[in-house]
């Protein structure tokens, strides 16, 4: 029997962008964005206890993934034609500041949270390229976390993870099975060579002063014996908060529903 964890990290959140069901829409005319619509009918009870996010995992640990590649000399989405199955070369074209793509409590700017799952990932592919792993719809309780929904799929591109699930949560594509994207993670597995930035121009890397400078809201949270510190930056749409190092540098970015670590 699966354990029971009493807790989600659970957003339901307002606003007309995100609380709102996203038709189905092709990926040739990106940016995607939520429609607005009703709020849920069904409320949700929440006991959130864990704010901050999760730190590093290591790559031993992650769940069986396949490698998602090119045929040889085949372009991809982002018209890098060098895209090969040596395992080596995945991930190896990832181009700085990829246009259009803004971390954001709503998801990554070219696409919001709520989009179903094929139109999103051919946004992203897009602009990040081919990605490196794609777990297929596995599990909700994993080396991720236990998440919200009844299936998790997560892909990942160099130092950014995409999680896709079925959550009854502020994002919910109403359709049959109700898989769309949910959340975003940047730096758990590693370094981000996309050198991703909010509007603000905050990413991994930046320092704690250069956070409170561009986020003067921002909620910072001290460390404790089994947490590192961590910050709110923005508390509105799908919580963008983030996790320092011990030299004060941000660590990890993350937004949207996500799962509770153990």
């Amino acid at each position: 029997m699966r354990p029971s964890v009493p807790n989600r990290l659970l957003r339901t959140l307002a606003g007309l962008a995100v609380s709102s069901v996203l038709p189905a829409v092709a990926c040739t005319s990106p940016p995607i964005r939520v429609a607005a619509t009703s709020a849920p009918t069904t409320a949700l009870s929440l006991e959130v206890t864990q704010t901050t996010l999760p730190g590093e995992m290591p790559r031993s640990d992650r769940p069986p993934a396949s490698l998602v590649t090119a045929p040889q000399g085949a372009t991809t989405g982002a018209g890098d034609s060098t895209a090969t199955t040596e395992a080596g070369r995945l991930g190896a074209a990832a181009v700085p500041n990829p246009a259009g793509v803004v971390l954001d409590g709503d998801g990554l700017g070219i696409v919001s949270f709520g989009a179903s799952v094929e139109p999103a990932l051919g946004v992203l592919i897009d602009a990040l390229g081919q990605p490196v792993t794609d777990t297929g719809w596995i599990d909700p309780f994993s080396i991720y976390g236990d998440c919200p929904g009844s299936r998790l799929r997560v892909v990942e591109w160099p130092g950014v993870l995409a999680f896709f699930g079925d959550p009854e949560d502020g994002y919910h594509y109403r359709d049959p099975a109700g898989e769309h994207f949910m959340s975003w993670h940047l730096g758990t597995f590693g370094p981000d060579p996309y050198m991703l930035r909010t509007a603000a121009g905050i990413g991994v890397g930046s320092m704690r002063d250069h956070v409170a400078a561009a986020y003067p809201a921002a909620t910072f949270i001290p460390g404790t014996a089994d947490a590192p510190p961590s910050v709110i930056l923005d508390a509105t749409d799908g919580e963008l908060a983030g996790v320092f190092d011990s030299g004060g540098r941000i660590r990890t970015l993350a937004a949207g529903t996500r799962c509770v670590t153990r």
